[in-house]
């Protein structure tokens, strides 16, 4: 909260009842009562998060002034979200890095993040697959996003193919073998990324590449290796 006019007066604040964080359970407060002056116009709702080994999923908790001793602005609530640290896929939500060989013979710096999905736990989302888009500016999310599965035993991240690039006509598309000479287009199959000690880094044994419907934009050769950042 904030005064810009430089003003005394206080504040009371309410936990919103559709806030999915519980207060006393996910979190407290210091005080729901608010006061500030010319001398303090900026005050804070000052909010401790309870931190315990239990995944819950991410949640909210909304803010709202209920009453006030001056006249209020526009806005009058505010939401904070509240990250669960203990996602079981949390050893895999980093940035992975090292190089990928085109079929054509250039070598790109990669770089991919590894994200949460929102709503799936067993579901992550994958920026930046294509190095080459990459180069160019083409970069999550707007572009180059694309959603895995990770399987039960965190071993490996399925991503589905014909996944658009989100430009023009360009999908995301997979080989069942490292080699696309030597092997054959997977058709409504996955490119399997296999997860390394736990996280500690990846490899994408097979190759995979992006085309349209006038052709390939680019492949890249299996046997990609991905250090953890």
């Amino acid at each position: 909260m904030a005064s810009v006019a430089g003003l005394s007066g206080t504040a009371t604040i309410e936990v919103d009842p559709s806030s999915t964080a519980v207060m006393g359970t996910d979190f407290t407060v210091g005080s729901l009562e608010l006061s500030f002056s010319a001398s303090q116009p900026i005050v804070n709702i000052e909010v401790n998060v309870t931190d315990n080994d239990v995944f819950t999923g991410d949640k909210t908790v909304i803010f709202n002034i209920v009453s006030s001793s001056v006249n209020l602005a526009e806005e009058s609530s505010a939401t904070l979200k509240i990250t669960d640290d203990e996602h079981p896929l949390k050893a895999l939500f980093n940035t992975y890095v090292g190089t990928s060989t085109s079929y054509w013979g250039d070598v790109y710096d990669m770089a991919i993040t590894i994200e949460k999905d929102d709503e799936d736990n067993s579901k992550v989302w994958i920026s930046n697959m294509c190095a080459y888009f990459a180069s160019y500016g083409f970069v999550a999310p707007d572009y180059n996003y694309f959603f895995g599965i990770v399987n039960e035993d965190m071993t490996e991240i399925a991503i589905p193919v014909g996944q658009a690039m989100n430009y023009d006509t360009v999908k995301l598309e997979g080989f069942d073998g490292a080699n696309p000479d030597e092997a054959d287009q997977i058709e409504g199959g996955s490119i399997i990324i296999k997860i390394v000690d736990g996280g500690a880094s990846l490899e994408i044994p097979n190759a995979y590449g992006v085309c349209a419907t006038d052709g390939w934009w680019e492949i890249y050769m299996g046997g990609i290796k991905l250090a953890k950042k």
